[in-house]
């Protein structure tokens, strides 16, 4: 090479891979100097392979005081001794991993560190690099709260949508359409990520098969019902390949039933926007419409609903025998790991038992409770907590959730049970933080890809500086199950998923004689026959009242 990084570079590749391994390395104690003089002065800029076995907070250390870098190294010190969540070792860790950053990309400053570069810390070196992000963000390197590993590593973006039509392999002739159908549903119905996704997705199959099979079906415009009936057996047999999982042979599967809907709903709102004026659908709707509810008649899908409804009751019938024994179980595990002494943890982490336990009782009563989808329970801030005053002076408080599945905001009364998990959740959360308050942190909703505003969520700080994602709720609810070894009616497994609180919700008011459309309005559903399905699972009520029928019958009979 002609230059001293040029001759260093070949040296890293012939030698010095070598002499970590002990091959043919000069004799001593002092092999690692003139790397070390030549790193530190800034004459050559190394490799993070080559500094992965490199002590290289010993090696800043010994330089003065005033140097650049040791400057820095004072630096990252300072920040990583207040994070408290994580051990000693990992905030060493950390130090190292932002000096080694630091000697490897050629910066003299940590301000000069970007997302990207955190990046480089492969699996090799990821132990420390959440406190290492941390520091930064302590530091005002980043304009963001700390991430986790996995969302530092890089997310998809949320495509437009003509690369979501064009990534969904749409037929060029049909394309317009469909990007022209979904700019306007996500601006008049709801701009959802996955529900595009899913759509066009959807759309996607069946323009392909008019594609392949009706070659002389130019526009969409010339779309008939028969093309739609030619289309469901070839849906089912594509659904019946493609879909994996439980009941994978089944003669109608529900990926084909959701492809159907979507196309029914496509032509519907299709044809109902081409009779606006002006419209620019006017060209593409075709003369009648050719789907309906009625054309999926005699397909089986009926006997599919029946066995998806023959499913949630059982599931549901499971649940009600089981559901108090693991909360039961959270409770006790939690209030025992509170009593215990916290010198050592039965997890090998520095955090104590007693966090993990409430995290998994706080995040189980939460959605049991209140009777949340996974997502809206995962919004919550403490700004959704309000505060009202009856005309008697009495105080009450409601949660307000956020517009979801159907785009509508909705209240929930906020009783003695529902105050108290909100109220532990809370002082769990500044006890983290050592704050007086919930601090404001960054949020990316992973269902619409794409960041929330930051805001005080209450869901945050468990076993990191962040906010918990749904994987982590999910996660956690199961693996409650599982401990608590709850069984199904088979003796199987019940393994407890985030929705099954919400049907628990659902069936403990109908029991407790709460009026439908009062259920209806706490569970935003969008009709009463949601909530229906849960009345007729369990017969408790029935049974009682038919006894009342039958005692004072009986009275009457026999005096």
């Amino acid at each position: 090479g002609s230059t001293l990084q040029q001759r260093w570079n070949d040296f890293e590749k012939k030698f010095w891979s070598h002499w970590k391994a002990g091959i043919n390395r000069r004799g001593g104690t002092y092999w690692t100097w003139g790397a070390r003089v030549l790193i530190s002065a800034r004459m050559i800029v190394p490799s993070l392979d080559m500094l992965a076995n490199v002590r290289v907070n010993q090696w800043i250390a010994h330089l003065p005081e005033d140097h650049r870098l040791a400057q820095q190294h004072h630096a990252l010190l300072r920040a990583t001794a207040p994070i408290t969540w994580t051990s000693s070792f990992n905030r060493h860790l950390a130090v190292c991993n932002g000096l080694r950053l630091l000697l490897a990309r050629g910066y003299d400053s940590l301000d000069h560190i970007k997302d990207d570069d955190l990046k480089l810390l492969s699996a090799r070196w990821s132990k420390g690099t959440d406190a290492l992000d941390a520091a930064l963000c302590s530091l005002g390197v980043f304009s963001r709260t700390p991430k986790r590993g996995s969302a530092r590593h890089g997310r998809k973006q949320r495509m437009t949508t003509p690369e979501l039509v064009e990534n969904a392999g749409v037929p060029d002739r049909f394309q317009q359409v469909v990007i022209l159908y979904l700019e306007t549903y996500e601006a008049r119905v709801s701009d959802v990520y996955r529900t595009l996704r899913h759509k066009v997705i959807a759309l996607a199959h069946f323009w392909r098969f008019i594609r392949d099979k009706h070659p002389s079906v130019k526009r969409c415009s010339e779309i008939l019902p028969r093309h739609v009936r030619d289309y469901i057996p070839h849906a089912i047999t594509r659904a019946r390949a493609v879909q994996r999982g439980p009941g994978a042979g089944e003669e109608v599967r529900p990926t084909a039933h959701s492809w159907l809907v979507d196309l029914r709903v496509f032509f519907s709102d299709l044809c109902a926007w081409a009779t606006e004026p002006d419209s620019p659908f006017k060209r593409f709707a075709p003369r009648t419409i050719p789907v309906t509810r009625h054309t999926f008649l005699g397909y089986g899908f009926e006997k599919a609903r029946e066995r998806t409804r023959a499913r949630i009751t059982a599931t549901v019938l499971d649940l009600e025998r089981e559901m108090p024994k693991i909360r039961a179980f959270a409770l006790q595990r939690w209030k025992a790991a509170l009593a215990a002494p916290k010198v050592t943890t039965t997890r090998g982490y520095p955090w104590s038992d007693e966090v993990d336990t409430f995290w998994d009782w706080a995040l189980l009563e939460l959605l049991v409770q209140s009777g949340l989808r996974i997502e809206e329970a995962s919004e919550l801030t403490t700004l959704d907590i309000l505060k009202r005053k009856m005309p008697d002076g009495r105080i009450y408080y409601l949660l307000h959730i956020k517009p979801s599945k159907f785009d509508r905001a909705r209240v929930i009364p906020v009783g003695d049970g529902l105050g108290r998990v909100l109220a532990e959740i809370i002082r769990y959360v500044k006890r983290f933080y050592n704050s007086k308050s919930v601090p404001v942190c960054d949020h990316w909703d992973l269902l619409e890809k794409r960041p929330r505003p930051p805001a005080p969520y209450l869901i945050q700080g468990i076993r990191h500086p962040s906010t918990a994602g749904i994987q982590t709720i999910r996660s956690r609810i199961r693996e409650i199950s599982i401990a608590a070894e709850a069984r199904r009616s088979d003796d199987s497994a019940l393994v407890l998923l985030p929705h099954d609180c919400r049907r628990v919700f659902a069936s403990e008011h109908l029991n407790n004689n709460m009026p439908v459309h009062v259920i209806q309005a706490l569970l935003g559903h969008a009709s009463p026959d949601t909530v229906m399905i849960y009345a007729k699972l369990y017969p408790s009520q029935l049974i009682e009242e038919y006894r009342k029928t039958v005692r004072s019958l009986y009275n009457a009979y026999y005096g």
